[in-house]
C-alpha cells in the first residue's frame, strides 16, 4: 500500500492568498491530498476553496463550519478526519504564508524516523526576521516557560508539523482540551509525556506577509493559564 499523506490547511478569511499557497504546495511535487477546514470565513474564502476543489488535479477535501470554533479545534478535526480516512502522515501548517511550503519535503524526510516532526525557530539564529519585538517576546517566553515546566526544548507553539498517525495512538487528541492556540503546546507536551519520538527541522518564519493575525489578547492569557494547568495535571494527576 502506498504511503498516504494529507496536508491540513485551516482557513479563516484567507481569500487573497489561499490559491497562491495551494499552488506553491503543488510545486513541491509531492503526492499528497489536501484538507481545508474553514472556520466560518466571511470574505469569500470558502467560495475560493470550492473553486480550488473543482479544478484540482489532486484530491482536495473541505470541511465548512458556520462560525469560528478555534484554530485548535480545526487541527483536532483535521487529525480525526485523517485517522478516519486511514492516512499515514498528516502535515499541518498555517495558511497565511508564515510557513513556507518549501520545508514540506524536509518534514517528510524527518518523519520517517520519528513519530512527530516539527519546524523549529530555535535551532538556528536569524529564524524570525522582520518580527516585531512583542511577537519575539511572546515566542521566546513560551519557549522558555515550556522548557522550565516540561523539560523539553521543542518549538511547541509552532503549527508546522507532521504526525505519523500509524505510530501515534488517536486517543492523544482527547487529552487536548483546548480549541484555541494553546492546543499546540498542549499536544506536544502530551506526546512528549507519553514518550513519542519528537524531532525538529530548522526553519525560517518571516514577519507576516499575508492576512491579519487571528490571535487576540484573551488567547494569550488563556494559553498561559492552560500551560500551568497542564503542568499541575502532569505533576499531580498523571
Amino acid at each position: 500500500m502506498k504511503k498516504k499523506i494529507l496536508i491540513l490547511l485551516p482557513t479563516l478569511n484567507e481569500v487573497h492568498h489561499i490559491l497562491k499557497l495551494y499552488k506553491k504546495i503543488l510545486r513541491q511535487n509531492i503526492n499528497l491530498d489536501v484538507l481545508f477546514v474553514d472556520d466560518g470565513s466571511t470574505d469569500g474564502t470558502w467560495e475560493e476553496i470550492i473553486k480550488i476543489k473543482k479544478k484540482a488535479k489532486t484530491k482536495v477535501f473541505a470541511i465548512r463550519r458556520n462560525q469560528r470554533e478555534g484554530l485548535g479545534k480545526a487541527h483536532k478535526d483535521g487529525l480525526n478526519w485523517a485517522y478516519k480516512n486511514n492516512y499515514k502522515y498528516l502535515i499541518t501548517m498555517d495558511t497565511d504564508f508564515a510557513h513556507d511550503p518549501k520545508y514540506i519535503p524536509m518534514l517528510i524526510k524527518k518523519i520517517k524516523k520519528s513519530d512527530v516532526a516539527i519546524g523549529s525557530r530555535h535551532l538556528k539564529k536569524g529564524s524570525t526576521p522582520n518580527w516585531n519585538l512583542f511577537r519575539l517576546f511572546l515566542n521566546k517566553a513560551a519557549y522558555i516557560v515550556s522548557y522550565m515546566l516540561f523539560k523539553h526544548n521543542y518549538d511547541a507553539t509552532n503549527a508546522f508539523r507532521c504526525y505519523n498517525l500509524k505510530k501515534i495512538k488517536k486517543n492523544f487528541i482527547s487529552y487536548c482540551k483546548s480549541n484555541d492556540y494553546d492546543f499546540f503546546f498542549t499536544s506536544i507536551t502530551i506526546l512528549n509525556f507519553y514518550k513519542y519520538k519528537i524531532s525538529q527541522i530548522p526553519m525560517v518564519i518571516t514577519g507576516r506577509t499575508a492576512g491579519n493575525s487571528k490571535m487576540k489578547f484573551k488567547h494569550m492569557i488563556k494559553s498561559i493559564y492552560m500551560m500551568f494547568n497542564l503542568f499541575l495535571k502532569i505533576k499531580f494527576v498523571y
